[in-house]
């Protein structure tokens, strides 16, 4: 378990990266700009990204060496997250561009040529 202590203080961090996003929050200052601190959102996902890429190469390499329970158990849940996120981010970013799509579709039908 301690070999998995470099893996498991990125992921705490980028937890509580997010968490103080929400905590914070955000609001409009007085002469109109807005105050948020926007930065903790792509730290927490670099931060969660080290931790889980990180994990997967660990508990891949502690497999191959006389492997343990706890290293099974972290390979198959690093993994398991990797896959989640990369097929959160493929529906995401199909989303999107199928609304983009029907936006430009929906710009070129109310075009009137004269």
């Amino acid at each position: 378990m301690k070999k998995y202590l470099f893996t498991i203080i990125p992921f705490i961090l980028g937890v509580s990266c997010f968490v103080a996003f929400n905590i914070i929050g955000s609001g409009v200052a007085p002469d109109g700009t807005l105050s948020e601190p926007f930065y903790l959102i792509p730290t927490g996902f670099l931060l969660i990204s080290i931790s889980l890429i990180t994990s997967l190469i660990m508990s891949t390499l502690a497999l191959f060496h006389n492997p343990t329970k706890i290293d099974k158990i972290a390979f198959g849940v690093s993994l398991a997250l990797i896959l989640l996120s990369v097929s959160y981010l493929f529906l995401s970013v199909s989303y999107l561009h199928s609304l983009d799509m029907k936006e430009i579709s929906m710009t070129n039908a109310s075009i009137t040529y004269e």
